[in-house]
């Protein structure tokens, strides 16, 4: 297990937040823990590996969170009372739901599971796009390739190495991210920029979810790995 996974702990109540949280980090994770929706919802932008909620969180509850977990190919876990019919909104959210009071062998035993399910679900295919126009830092360049993760992009007429992280915008659809540079080399045409491959920083949930939004809008093909 990879000691710096890191598992979002929503908790409002002392029974779950004192006992899960530590069961947790005794088992070797990183917990990022909050009690209330509002503050989930934004911690959620930091890409956890896994969030953990209790299903009573005021006006929403924890099944609004997996489903946000979801749309980011996040795994949950969602914690409650006894209640079938909660049970099969949660399954239906592809989250598991666990009756309170839960134990620490039950719930170890679930977290690796789920992790484990993540780490060897493929990622999201590369999709080939039509060119699209784009700002690197205000610098012209063209979308070519993206996926849910990230981008490859091409930096016209740039002979400098793109920083570690930069702004990407595409006019075309009033949109905007930060990236994390993950590998840099000449575009393919000589003389023409630089390519350039990058995933979204953790960022605001919006933002993460706007990006899917539009890779799955966007027409094109499937790129081979």
């Amino acid at each position: 297990m990879n000691p710096r996974q890191r598992i979002l702990l929503v908790a409002p109540s002392d029974q779950v937040a004192h006992t899960v949280g530590p069961w947790l980090e005794s088992a070797g994770f990183e917990v990022l823990s909050q009690r209330g929706f509002a503050e989930a919802r934004g911690t959620l932008g930091a890409r956890p590996d896994l969030v953990i909620a209790e299903v009573k969180l005021g006006p929403y509850n924890g099944l609004h969170l997996a489903i946000l977990a979801a749309g980011l190919g996040t795994p949950a876990i969602v914690i409650g009372d006894s209640d079938p019919v909660l049970q099969v909104e949660a399954e239906h959210q592809g989250a598991v739901y666990l009756t309170a009071p839960v134990d620490a062998e039950h719930v170890l035993v679930v977290v690796r599971d789920l992790l484990a399910a993540a780490a060897h679900k493929r990622k999201s295919p590369r999709k080939r796009v039509p060119v699209l126009e784009a700002l690197v830092n205000d610098m012209q360049a063209r979308l070519l390739d993206v996926s849910h993760e990230g981008m490859r992009i091409e930096a016209i007429g740039s002979r400098d190495t793109l920083p570690p992280s930069f702004v990407v915008r595409l006019p075309l659809f009033n949109f905007s991210c930060r990236v994390d540079r993950v590998w840099v080399s000449p575009a393919q045409e000589a003389g023409t920029g630089m390519s350039c491959g990058a995933t979204l920083s953790p960022s605001d949930l919006d933002t993460a979810l706007a990006w899917r939004a539009l890779v799955d809008k966007l027409p094109g093909s499937s790129v081979m790995h």
